[in-house]
């Protein structure tokens, strides 16, 4: 059994942190973010109206959930810096080993890259109260029985998000998106893996 656990999807982190700090699609079905980011120097570009910012986010945001239905695991291929740099060109089509940044169409204009990183780690597992230093301390074992029984109805990616108590949502077949509180708790966690797998998700 292998099961990969993103725990920093950048793609998606980076537009939480856009949306939070310009303060734009606030109707987005995006939960409360735990820990919050604070903004830093970021501020909404005048290079466009905050009504089409708002417009360019959402585009962005179901891109980058829309790249999960398209990635495919690969381990023999370990993309260059040429084929990266090709595939993170504006307006380029979803790629399956890449997932599209926002900075590639819009770069860092209005984002404070300090603030930002400080946030992401922020976020990261030791952040958490529980510094993990060996496979055997992550989240993962203590829910085996439940992440067997998901991983025979074909899930074998998850993707940490920083988004406040408890969150789960099947993306695709392969793929759970759940929050870093709902992992860090073994039974909220095989409640969200048991919810994958009773939710029949076809495939």
């Amino acid at each position: 059994m292998a099961i990969r656990v993103d725990e920093t999807p950048h793609h998606l982190s980076i537009l939480l942190f856009i949306r939070h700090a310009w303060d734009i699609a606030a109707d987005a079905d995006v939960p409360r973010l735990d820990p919050r980011p604070e903004a830093g120097r970021s501020r909404i570009p005048d290079t466009a109206s905050p009504s089409e910012w708002d417009a360019r986010w959402r585009r962005a945001w179901g891109r980058a959930w829309d790249w999960y239905a398209v990635a495919e695991p690969d381990p023999t291929i370990h993309p260059t810096p040429e084929y990266i740099r090709s595939v993170s060109q504006p307006g380029h089509g979803l790629d399956p080993l890449i997932p599209p940044f926002w900075q590639a169409d819009y770069g860092w204009d209005g984002i404070d890259p300090h603030a930002y990183t400080a946030w992401e780690m922020a976020c990261s597992p030791g952040a958490y109260g529980r510094p993990r230093t060996k496979a055997a301390d992550a989240p993962e074992p203590r829910s085996l029985p439940a992440l067997i029984a998901a991983w025979e109805h074909g899930l074998d990616t998850m993707i940490v998000l920083p988004y406040q108590g408890y969150f789960a949502r099947r993306v695709t077949a392969r793929h759970l998106a759940v929050s870093a509180a709902t992992r860090n708790e073994p039974a909220a966690y095989s409640r969200a893996l048991r919810a994958a797998v009773e939710g029949g998700w076809p495939g």
